[in-house]
This record gives structure tokens, sequence and C-alpha cells, in this order.
């Protein structure tokens, strides 16, 4: 093979296996954040456990900042896109099926969003990166309150105080029994139990019977 097409083909196998890298990087750096936390988390453990060399680490991401910042940015989207997928039934029937898929992605990640919130206590950038993703969740839930109002449907709540009240309720139900393991007393409770459970109290607090 001439030395100019060896050149393209070598070019084109590593644009194929970038997002191969990528994503390998970004499960290593998971696996690291849960079981370190970011502060004793380094560069190293992560490129030992993705099986890459130092120098490839920096060809994507430019410290441990910037992979950490990714990942929860992608993880947290994933997380909220996924409960607001549309979903078939009732009104009761939608909202738990949100937050069903909700907890179950949360529940995938504990450990991972255990550590987020700590950094994003310490470091405002990462707080404001957490807060937006979060405001379009809750932005998707006022503009439901706003129509559920205007239609009678629902009871003449202040939507925007509403609709943040409900995804905090939500979320950091989550936070606290999965990531911290504080619940309720009687213990033992599954997903669904806890998601049938949130919904009805969403349901009743926004929704006229």
């Amino acid at each position: 093979m001439p030395p100019k097409a060896q050149r393209t083909a070598s070019a084109q196998r590593r644009k194929r296996s970038a997002p191969v890298t990528e994503a390998a990087l970004l499960r290593a750096a998971e696996e690291v954040f849960a079981a370190s936390g970011f502060v004793d988390a380094t560069v190293a453990d992560i490129v030992e456990r993705a099986k890459v060399s130092r120098g490839t680490f920096y060809l994507y991401f430019t410290n441990k900042d910037d992979i950490f910042a990714t990942l929860m940015s992608r993880v947290v989207d994933d997380m909220f896109v996924i409960s607001a997928t549309r979903q078939p039934g009732t009104v009761r029937e939608r909202i738990e099926a949100g937050n069903l898929a909700f907890l179950e992605t949360f529940k995938r990640h504990r450990k991972l969003m255990r550590s987020i919130l700590h950094v994003a206590s310490l470091d405002p950038a990462m707080a404001r990166t957490l807060n937006n993703l979060r405001n379009q969740f809750a932005d998707r839930v006022r503009r439901q309150l706003e129509r559920g109002i205007g239609s009678g449907k629902c009871h003449p709540h202040d939507p925007a105080i509403a609709s943040y009240a409900l995804v905090v309720m939500v979320e950091f139900f989550a936070y606290s029994w999965l990531s911290f393991g504080f619940g309720p007393k009687n213990g033992n409770l599954d997903i669904a139990t806890v998601a049938s459970e949130l919904s009805q109290l969403w349901y009743r607090s926004v929704y006229k019977e």
C-alpha cells in the first residue's frame, strides 16, 4: 500500500476507534470516582483501569476535572432525559413511569451521584453545570403544570415553585436513600414501591381528582 494510502487508512482507523476509547475512559472514570471519590481519584487510576496510556487520556480530556464534568453531564442528562421520555397511559401512570425510570437510572449510578453532590457543593462551576441539567427537567414539569392549571385539571399552585418542589422531592429522596443509605425505617423497599409512592404524592398534590 502506498504511504499516502497507509496514512489515510490509519487516520480512518483512529477516527473509528475514538468513540470507543472515549467511552472506555468514561466507564473507567465512573468506576474510579465511585470507588475512591473525586478528591482521591487520579488520572493514573483512570488510565490504568481503562488500559490506555496517559497520553491517550489527554487527547480526550484536559484533566481530572474535565472528565468528571463530562461524565456528570452525560449521566445526569441521561437520567432526566430517560425520565422525561413520553410514556403511554393516564397522567398518573406517566408520572410513575418517569419517576421509575429516573430511580432505576439513579440506582445504577448511585455511587457516582454521591460524588457529584459532594463536588457540586464545593465547586461553583460544577454546581452550575448540575443545576443547568436540573433546570431542564424542572422547566418541563413547570410547562406541564401551567397547561394543567390553565385547563383546570391542576390545583392553582405557583407552577415555578411547585415544579422545583416536585423535582427536588424525587431527586433528594434518591440521594438520601440510594447514595447515602438513609431511608424509611420499615426498610427493604424496592424501586417500584418507592416510585409508586412518590408518584402518588406528586399526582395528588397537583391534580384534581
